[in-house]
Order: C-alpha cells, then sequence, then structure tokens
C-alpha cells in the first residue's frame, strides 16, 4: 500500500484549514474596514444635508410685530415647538429647547433662523420639524398676504461635548 498519496492528502487537508481559518479572518477584517469607511461617508452626507436644513433661514416680509404674530399662530398648532420665555422658540427632540429658533429684524421684514441646536445619538435630530415650521409660518403668511422668501445659508459649527458624544451646535460667525 502506498502511503505517499494519503500523506499528501492529508498535508492538503490541514493547509486548507489553516489558510481557510486565516483567509476568513482576513475577508472579515477588510469588510469591516470597508463598512466603517462607508458608514463614515453615508454619515457625514447626512450631516451635510441635516445642516443645510438648520440652516434654512426664512424672510418674512412684514414687521417683526406681525411676523411674531404669523408665527405665534403657527406654534399653537405644533405640539413639538413652544414659546420662550424670550421670545424665541424651542423645537423639541426630547427638551423643549433641543433647537432655539429666534426673530430676528431684517432690511427686507425679520429672519426667522435657527441659532443653536442640540445633537442626539451623535446627529442633529430637528431639520425635520425646522423644515415644517418653516412651511407652515409660510402658508400662514400666505393667507394673510403677507409674502416670504429663502433668506441666507448660515453654517454652524459644533460646540464642545454635552455627553458622551454629542454636542451643541453654534452659529459660525
Amino acid at each position: 500500500m502506498d502511503v505517499l498519496p494519503y500523506l499528501l492528502l492529508g498535508l492538503l487537508i490541514l493547509a486548507l484549514i489553516i489558510g481557510g481559518t486565516r483567509l476568513r479572518s482576513r475577508v472579515s477584517r477588510e469588510a469591516m474596514g470597508a463598512g466603517a469607511g462607508a458608514t463614515g461617508r453615508y454619515a457625514a452626507t447626512r450631516r451635510a444635508h441635516t445642516l443645510d436644513e438648520l440652516g434654512a433661514s426664512l424672510i418674512v416680509h412684514a414687521p417683526e410685530p406681525l411676523a411674531r404674530e404669523i408665527v405665534t399662530s403657527v406654534t399653537a398648532t405644533q405640539v413639538k415647538v413652544s414659546l420662550r420665555d424670550d421670545g424665541s422658540l424651542g423645537i423639541r427632540f426630547v427638551e423643549p429647547d433641543d433647537t432655539i429658533v429666534a426673530l430676528i429684524p431684517d432690511r427686507d421684514g425679520t429672519r426667522l433662523q435657527v441659532e443653536t441646536f442640540r445633537e442626539y445619538m451623535g446627529h442633529p435630530q430637528t431639520a425635520a420639524l425646522w423644515t415644517d415650521l418653516r412651511a407652515a409660518v409660510a402658508s400662514v403668511a400666505g393667507v394673510r398676504g403677507v409674502t416670504v422668501e429663502d433668506g441666507e445659508l448660515i453654517r454652524y459649527r459644533r460646540g464642545p461635548l454635552l455627553d458622551d458624544r454629542n454636542a451643541r451646535w453654534e452659529q459660525d460667525r
């Protein structure tokens, strides 16, 4: 009986077992690295889009008292938006001041803009609520015969961490 073919077959099986384990761990590391890179790119794109949404301002072509009256009538129907003691608005994701919105005098009337916002889970969460608020203000203003237009895009910078991974963003002046 010839032993050499069985010996070669045994060595081949042993090589496949050892090589397969190493190959599987290498492929797994490469896949995890590629996944982390894709996740990072997606998060960066999503953050840029969200910052653009939060940075969009609205010009109400009316003096501040009339613009405030329009905004106040809108906030009465918005569960997540409340008037604050200082005259600004708070948009709630978790807390009533997660996003602070202010009415600012502008050469064309009054500008409605986000002053500051907090992120949760490492990402700003109130962009959709802000977009809904702007749309509602524009709608009510239109019903009252007041024109509106998009204002300048405001840029923000991330402030210091408030907890292990979330921060408050402020205007980048």
